[in-house]
């Protein structure tokens, strides 16, 4: 009795291997898109939990709190706000001691943040207010056209606008 011939053609393993081409030719561009959107996600959260909890902390502190982005040595203030950001207690601009740094959140990954203002910090008031003006964060994923704008309020309140940001625009 002879058994029938087992596994696949050439033929029928060619076919297979040009379907699953095609169908991930279609799919990459989407998934490209998702990866944008998490990276948005990704860094508009931390900029939103990072700004809370410093609002946070000078309401229930009673204190003024400054919140900026910093570089390697956590020495001082600079404007590259996709970089690690401190939570400092007080005033604090140029000249920062590591134990006046309440917390310190990490580098966004693949984002670039930019502020409207050009500020190196923004201060809350023991009310929880920002000091100074309405300013605005833009968040924009690597080489995305589409980014997010997060407004941040007089009050210290932090929205996020409904249309999304054109990340091409200087």
């Amino acid at each position: 009795m002879e058994h029938p011939p087992r596994g696949f053609t050439l033929l029928e393993l060619l076919v297979v291997i040009l379907l699953v081409g095609i169908m991930a030719t279609l799919a990459m561009p989407s998934f490209l898109a998702f990866g944008e959107r998490n990276v948005r996600s990704a860094a508009v959260n931390q900029l939103q939990s990072t700004l809370a909890f410093a609002r946070n902390t000078a309401i229930t502190q009673r204190i003024e709190v400054t919140v900026c982005p910093t570089d390697a040595e956590r020495k001082t203030c600079t404007k590259q706000w996709s970089g690690p950001i401190l939570v400092v207690a007080g005033d604090k601009q140029k000249s920062l001691d590591a134990d006046d740094i309440v917390r310190v959140f990490p580098a966004t990954q693949r984002a670039k943040i930019t502020y409207s203002r050009n500020w190196k910090r923004i201060k809350f008031t023991p009310l929880g207010h920002n000091s100074g003006y309405n300013g605005r964060f833009f968040v924009c994923p690597g080489k995305a056209e589409k980014g997010s704008e997060l407004v941040l309020s007089q009050l210290g309140r932090l929205r996020a606008k409904e249309q999304p940001y054109d990340c091409s625009s200087p």
